[in-house]
């Protein structure tokens, strides 16, 4: 089971932002695990499950002008290592995938949002110089969930990213 839905956040700080953003990001980031735990959990406790939720960094990185989508997908870290505690007697495996930014057009949507006018520039500054591509990030997330070698692990939170 992937779980892959999330929403950004305004760009904007905590005091500008308003409570309804903040319930709208934790609905799309963390409680959509929740709903899609709740429509699969039977079949997956039945099949012994792997379960790949993906986040982001941001829960662990705690950006300024972030704070709705920081505390989203840090809940989303914390209710996964929850998820694993709960399922294991299942023989279900809860991980989750943290990367940095990806290239996509929701990327160029949060840039816009912080105010970014060069995103060539903005993708130097990154460790390797540009974002992560899509075929990367789905290939880490098929690795993670189906590879025989990775079957003992439950409970863990993978960064996909570069030190900065």
């Amino acid at each position: 089971v992937f779980a892959c839905v999330g929403a950004p956040s305004g760009k904007r700080p905590v005091a500008e932002t308003h409570l309804s953003e903040f319930a709208a990001v934790h609905e799309a980031n963390t409680l959509s695990l929740v709903s899609t735990w709740h429509a699969v959990a039977d079949r997956a406790r039945r099949d012994s499950t792997a379960v790949l939720a993906v986040g982001s960094d941001a829960g662990q990185a705690a950006r300024a002008n972030n704070g709705p989508y920081s505390a989203a997908t840090a809940a989303l870290e914390a209710l996964v290592t929850t998820l694993a505690k709960e399922e294991h007697q299942h023989g279900v495996r809860v991980n989750l995938i943290a990367p940095s930014l990806i290239g996509s057009p929701l990327a160029a949507h949060v840039m816009a949002l912080k105010g970014v006018t060069d995103p060539d520039a903005y993708f130097a500054q990154l460790p390797w110089g540009r974002p992560l591509a899509l075929d990367e990030v789905a290939a880490a997330c098929i690795e993670f969930a189906t590879a025989a070698h990775w079957s003992y692990v439950t409970g863990q939170i993978y960064p996909l990213g570069a030190l900065r």
